[in-house]
């Protein structure tokens, strides 16, 4: 082996070796963790403005049949429109959702993280609900959602969301 080969080989390894160190701080999982259940949670709790604290003013959504949506704060609007909608039209709607099966990769020496799961969401409308009503306010299919994350100024922050549909609504 030259001595240009092992060099190369020392500083491949040096640049590694810190870069997984730095990735793999439990405190950043836990971090991104705990920030996937407060998405969710104001998901159920139908609180757009407060979700949106998750998240960067730049934020980019795709989502099946929505396309892609680059103004985070129209974005925002008009997902809790439809939610107010469908507490209207649904009086004492409530959803629970399961993120499961979670993994989270750490990029450019832990300041970007990458978030895929599985969401499920069981909807649990009044009996008295007519059947029609009952019908539109069936649980969305299940999803694979995609979280891009940066961590800025010690906070991370959700800067990309993909959400694919993955079957029929369960």
């Amino acid at each position: 082996m030259t001595t240009a080969t092992r060099f190369a080989l020392l500083l491949a390894g040096s640049l590694i070796i810190p870069a997984r160190a730095i990735a793999q701080r439990p405190a950043d999982t836990d971090a991104i963790n705990r920030l996937i259940d407060q998405y969710s949670a104001l998901e159920d709790a139908m609180d757009m403005p407060a979700q949106a604290k998750l998240m960067s003013a730049d934020r980019v959504w795709i989502g099946q049949g929505a396309g892609r949506r680059t103004d985070q704060a129209m974005n925002m609007r008009i997902q809790q429109a439809a939610f107010d909608a469908l507490k209207k039209g649904v009086p004492g709607i409530q959803t629970f959702t399961e993120d499961r099966d979670r993994l989270i990769k750490f990029h450019a020496n832990g300041a970007v993280a990458i978030a895929s799961f599985y969401r499920y969401t069981t909807t649990v409308i009044s009996p008295a609900t007519p059947p029609e009503v009952a019908k539109a306010a069936a649980a969305p299919p299940p999803v694979a959602i995609t979280l891009v994350l940066e961590k800025r100024d010690g906070d991370w922050k959700i800067v990309h969301t993909h959400v694919s549909n993955l079957g029929q609504s369960n």
